[in-house]
C-alpha cells in the first residue's frame, strides 16, 4: 500500500509536470539593445494588433543580459503568448524622490525615462509589430536608439 501512495504521488507530480497552459500559448523571447549595449530592467510589452491574440497582452522585464522571456497574464511565469500579431513597447523609468524641501512644498517624486518615450507608444516607436506563432522561433532582437 506504501509503494501504491508513492507511485500515485509520481504520477500527479510528473502529469503536473507535462501539463499545459491552458491559454495555449507559444514561448517566445528576446533582447532589448539601446546603442548596441544590453539594457537591464525594461519593461517588454507585446499589446495584440486589432483583436489577435484573442486580446490578451503578454510581458517580460529584460535582465542583466538584455534577454527577456514573456508571460501571458494568467499563465505561469514564462508561458509566452498567443499565437497573434503584436504590436511591442518598451519602458524604464527611474523615480527621483523629491528633497526634504521640495516635499514641504508639496513637490512630488519624478519620473524619469531611461527609455526615449517614443518607444512607449506602438504609433511613434518605430518598431513594426512582431507575430507569433506556435511551433515558430518566436526569438526577438530589439534594437532601440536614445536619440
Amino acid at each position: 500500500m506504501k509503494h501504491l501512495h508513492i507511485i500515485i504521488s509520481l504520477v500527479i507530480a510528473f502529469a503536473g509536470c507535462t501539463q499545459r497552459s491552458p491559454y495555449d500559448t507559444a514561448y517566445v523571447d528576446g533582447v532589448v539593445l539601446m546603442d548596441g549595449s544590453p539594457m537591464q530592467g525594461v519593461s517588454v510589452t507585446f499589446s495584440p494588433v486589432t483583436n489577435s491574440a484573442g486580446g490578451n497582452s503578454a510581458g517580460g522585464v529584460t535582465d542583466i543580459s538584455g534577454k527577456f522571456t514573456l508571460t501571458t497574464g494568467g499563465a505561469p511565469v514564462g508561458s509566452g503568448a498567443l499565437d497573434g500579431e503584436y504590436d511591442v513597447t518598451f519602458r524604464k523609468v527611474e523615480v527621483r524622490e523629491t528633497t526634504f524641501e521640495e516635499s514641504l512644498t508639496g513637490k512630488q517624486p519624478n519620473e524619469i525615462d531611461l527609455v526615449p518615450k517614443k518607444y512607449g507608444n506602438a504609433k511613434t516607436s518605430g518598431i513594426a509589430p512582431v507575430k507569433v506563432e506556435k511551433g515558430g522561433k518566436n526569438s526577438f532582437k530589439f534594437e532601440l536608439k536614445s536619440k
